[in-house]
């Protein structure tokens, strides 16, 4: 069950998420955020051939899109992507 409010998702909808997560060394170079400290979230997804990236970082969410990565919020991700 998802906890709507701001900042809360129930933990045990995270598990399967982190029981396939895998650390990534990125190798590519990006610059294009406006906040170049966030150009390392580009890289890694990039590298690792994610399709999303999910982020409350208005820095990152104001690209919407790079390359076939979505930016979303985790609000907009857990209506789209997870059972109510």
């Amino acid at each position: 069950m998802i906890d709507r409010r701001q900042g809360r998702i129930n933990r045990t909808i995270l598990i399967p998420l982190i029981k396939t997560m895998e650390i990534i060394e990125p190798s590519s170079h990006i610059a294009i955020c406006r906040d170049p400290d966030d150009d390392k979230f580009l890289e890694c997804a990039k590298d690792s051939y994610d399709i999303y990236i999910v982020s409350g970082d208005k820095d990152l969410l104001v690209i919407e899109k790079y390359e076939n990565i979505q930016i979303v919020t985790a609000k907009d991700f857990c209506e789209k992507y997870l059972p109510d």
